[in-house]
């Protein structure tokens, strides 16, 4: 089979085939069209599910999740000499497309169901991406960590990754760590006070947003195409353009006290501050004392203005 460079077994191939054609099929159906024992069925769907190629339903019911996203990231790795697989991606893609005609909502949006399948998707579209990924971070991590993203991965392929972060995520116990992580790993970022909900965008193509919006889970989650990924994009692009780089360093200051004014320009207090750098409050305060001398200004206000006037933070 056409597909099996990328790892599908050929029953899974087969059943995922017969799958486009049939939304919401059930397992003892597809046995029957394809003239297959149940059991090797049933394990062929196992497969396609773990694959993030299909999405079991109620009832012993399966839906075929489009190949662009779930194949794609194996393809871009293997181009040369998966030629032929590549072409028989493009005809899935057009067998999905083909089948959710008269189903515009199927084409250009998926619901993501489950915490281990919104971690799966969201990998999935990080291994995808061809040239650049934008993020919205803000909060408690729910599924994807720096335990298990595939950011590293995705920056040795030179894919330019951009981060708007915001108080919320910075104030999580390794906060501060994980943005500096990143910064060292080669991400932009640029910080803000609150952004508007966790997001992922995928070349401008695809983007990956809570179904709540800015509540605090992320399961269900929705994978949007076309013009609605066009829109994430404009959201994270404006964001972007007010958002204050992070994580620059300034020459009229020594590393602790950049880092103490990027914090503060966050909306920290001392006492926030001097725990997300293991100071002691006396020790930030001192040294934010320091700094309105040198900035020969009288308050917390005008050194801020003054930060910001003279890339301190």
């Amino acid at each position: 089979m056409a597909l099996d460079y990328l790892g599908v077994a050929p029953d899974e191939e087969r059943v995922y085939r017969a799958l486009l054609s049939r939304p919401d099929g059930h397992a003892a159906e597809l046995a029957d069209v394809l003239s297959l024992p149940p059991g090797r069925v049933a394990v062929a769907l196992e497969g396609l599910v773990a694959r993030g190629l299909a999405t079991p339903r109620a009832g012993e019911r399966f839906s075929a999740i489009s190949p662009d996203i779930a194949l794609g990231s194996h393809l871009s790795d293997q181009r040369g000499r998966l030629h032929d697989a590549e072409l028989a991606l493009a005809e899935l893609v057009e067998a999905y497309r083909t089948s959710a005609l008269g189903n515009a909502e199927r084409e250009l949006i998926e619901v993501v169901h489950g915490p281990e399948a919104v971690q799966r998707r969201y990998l999935q579209l990080q291994l995808g991406a061809t040239e650049r990924i934008d993020t919205f971070v803000t909060g408690r991590p729910q599924v994807v960590s720096d335990r298990n993203t595939e950011e590293a991965t995705v920056l040795a392929r030179g894919i330019r990754a951009r981060a708007v972060i915001d108080r919320d995520f910075l104030a999580e116990p390794d906060g501060v760590r994980n943005v500096e992580d990143s910064l060292g790993a080669g991400v932009e970022v640029r910080a803000t006070s609150q952004i508007p909900l966790k997001l992922i965008v995928v070349d401008g193509r695809l983007a990956m947003l809570p179904l709540l919006g800015r509540g605090d889970g992320v399961d269900p989650s929705l994978v949007l195409r076309g013009g609605l990924a066009h829109l994430a994009q404009g959201l994270f692009d404006a964001v972007w353009a007010r958002a204050r780089p992070y994580g620059t360093t300034s020459e009229a200051l020594d590393p602790v006290d950049s880092r103490i004014m990027q914090l503060l320009l966050a909306g920290f207090t001392d006492a926030a501050v001097a725990g997300q750098l293991d100071l002691s409050s006396r020790t930030v305060q001192r040294r934010i004392s320091a700094l309105m001398g040198r900035a020969g200004v009288a308050s917390r206000v005008q050194l801020g203005w003054h930060a910001r006037e003279h890339g301190w933070g």
